[in-house]
């Protein structure tokens, strides 16, 4: 069980607009690194083809469907696991829109050990960063691979935001706030030796 008087609490934030500024920075050598995945397997005549097509319209809908229901997906799975690891359960999870950014976002209201909740970013950022890209490389339509750079972009702070707590320690505690890259960290108090 946690108990707050055995932690030091430290407090970590960041900016959204910064948050933005490294997502890109970020992501745009991925989105290079998956532009040439996909144009070594395909030819250029695709690109303009898909653009040509009398669907294009129909498919432009149905793709923004879609990468609104893996964001869903995405964000049940990461609360789920969440809760898996917070001593309330469900009960300690809280949904809501982050303003600045237009997105959903989910977080819990009791620490987690950082490890665990770097277990629920990683399987965010699996499902909304990683597997649409595969998917786009198999279905081979070029706007399928659009539709998954936009699904990596809202994966694009938790990817920061799992690299900036590789530095804690696995005994720390940590709760996140209601923004991105808002979170206290609790480290475990050094134990004064007794003269």
């Amino acid at each position: 069980m946690f108990n707050k008087d055995k932690y030091i609490a430290k407090e970590k934030f960041e900016a959204v607009k910064k948050i933005n500024v490294f997502s890109f920075a970020l992501l745009l050598p991925l989105y290079i690194i998956g532009m040439s995945v996909y144009l070594l397997q395909r030819d250029y005549a695709n690109i303009f083809a898909t653009f040509l097509k009398p669907t294009f319209l129909l498919e432009i809908i149905i793709l923004a469907v879609g990468i609104f229901v893996i964001l869903g997906v995405s964000l049940i799975a990461k609360a789920i696991t969440l809760s898996i690891f917070a001593e309330s359960g469900f009960e300690s999870m809280k949904f809501k829109i982050v303003k600045e950014l237009q997105k959903p976002y989910c977080c819990l209201t009791e620490p987690i050990k950082v490890r665990q909740y770097q277990i629920a970013l990683a399987v965010y950022i699996l499902i909304m960063g990683i597997m649409p890209y595969i998917i786009s490389l198999i279905i081979g339509d070029f706007i399928f691979v659009l539709a998954s750079f936009v699904c990596a972009y809202f994966a694009g702070a938790d990817i920061l935001m799992l690299a900036a707590l590789s530095g804690e320690k696995s005994s720390s505690y940590i709760v996140d706030f209601d923004g991105l890259m808002l979170y206290r960290i609790y480290e475990e108090c050094k134990k004064t030796e007794e003269k």
